[in-house]
Parts: structure tokens; sequence; C-alpha cells
């Protein structure tokens, strides 16, 4: 399956996530930006489930930059694939990494939620993004998501590796992919027609029309998060 863009692969798997009969009530949205906004907008449109943003950043090599190894969320909860951990546990490089990441993170809560952090406690949580690659950051925001007190989690994403599903499904109850690949050379931009990178203010369009729609979750932890 290819999808012509991200907002036909949100209808696409709002079809499927309808099938878990879920209370909009008691269920929250929460989708990584950026390429998980617009898949996430269609999904709450289709279902009636409010959605946030779930802001992590991905760990990265000072000396490669382009090359993930790990993610970290809001609250210092991280992951780092462990062929990695002889590289990073040298001198204060984990420290770096780190460092770095959050100091990102903590300018992207303050552009996309207004230092906001989305109160999802006793709610069952969805995780969605425009695909499933190296699944850091899918993991780390699902394990955020259970800091923050959720009661469930479900990873929903368009497009995933088979082989990503049970790793995913040791943080998810239960993971959704509307397409299912076998592919050594995976890349999430192949199932799409139209995958451009997302711009902030194009992002941030979509959280617009979303509370014009009242579709936007539209509650917030009352404390500050103390690590960021």
């Amino acid at each position: 399956m290819i999808f012509e863009n991200r907002e036909d692969a949100g209808r696409k798997l709002a079809q499927l996530i309808k099938k878990l009969d879920l209370d909009p009530e008691d269920t929250v949205i929460l989708a990584i930006p950026r390429g998980g906004v617009p898949v996430a907008f269609e999904v709450s449109r289709e279902t009636k489930i409010p959605f946030s943003l779930v802001v992590v950043k991905k760990l990265t090599l000072p000396h490669a930059p382009e090359s993930a190894v790990g993610a970290i969320a809001p609250d210092g909860t991280y992951v780092i694939d462990k062929q990695f951990f002889p590289i990073v546990s040298q001198g204060n490089i984990l420290e770096q990494m780190i460092s770095e990441a959050m100091k990102e993170i903590k300018k992207r809560l303050e552009k996309y939620l207004n230092n906001k952090i989305p109160d999802v406690k006793d709610k069952t949580v969805i995780i969605i993004d425009d695909g499933l690659a190296t699944g850091y950051t899918a993991l780390v925001a699902g394990l955020y998501a259970r800091n923050l007190g959720a009661k469930g989690l479900i990873l929903a994403v368009p497009v995933c590796p088979a082989d990503s599903i049970q790793k995913a499904k040791k943080v998810f109850q239960k993971v959704i992919c509307a397409e299912v690949v076998n592919d050594t050379f995976f890349a999430v931009g192949a199932y799409y027609k139209d995958f451009h990178q997302l711009s902030d203010e194009e992002m941030l369009s979509y959280l617009k029309l979303a509370e014009e729609l009242g579709i936007l979750y539209n509650k917030y932890k009352e404390e500050e998060n103390e690590n960021i």
C-alpha cells in the first residue's frame, strides 16, 4: 500500500482504530511532531478522539548528527540501542547527547505547547507517528505517557517493518499498523507519494484547525515538569 500523503494515511489508520470502539472521553491521541501530526489530525477527525502532542527528541552521536541511536522524553526518560552502549558510555558522550536533546525539547515544548504537558492520567493513550523506522521515538513516547499516568498504551502508525511490532509490544499493549512490510532496507518515505518535511508553521496550522473543530485536547498537567 502506498499512501498519497500523511492525511490519506491518517484516514486509513482511522478505520482500524474505529474497530477498537474506544471511548473518546477516556482516550487521548498524542502525535509525535512533526510528521505524526497530519496523521493524528485525520484520525482524530474521523474518530472524535481528541489529540495533542508528545514532544520527544532523537538522540544522536555528537560526530554523526544524522544517525539516531535512541530518543529522549521531556522527563529525561530515554532509550538507547544497546549496540551503541560501548560508544556512548565513553567519556561524557551520553551526557552531552542528553544535554543537547533536552535543550531542543525545551524549545519545542515552548513553541508547540506553550510549555504545557497534556494530562493523560488514567487515560488510554494512542501514540501516533507517520511510520515506524528505528522505533526509538515511539518507544520513548510510550514510556513517557506511562510515566504521566496513562492506563493503557496503543501505538498506531500507517506503516512499519514486521520486526518492529514485537519490539513495540514491550511498551505498548496494542500495536496498529495499516501496512506491515518485510523490507530489509525499510524507509518510511518509500510508502508515501508525498512525504515532504513539514515546517513548524504547517504543523501548527493543524493544531489551530483542530482547535477550531473542537478535537484538540486541552487538559494539561498543573505542575511544572521539574526536569525541563
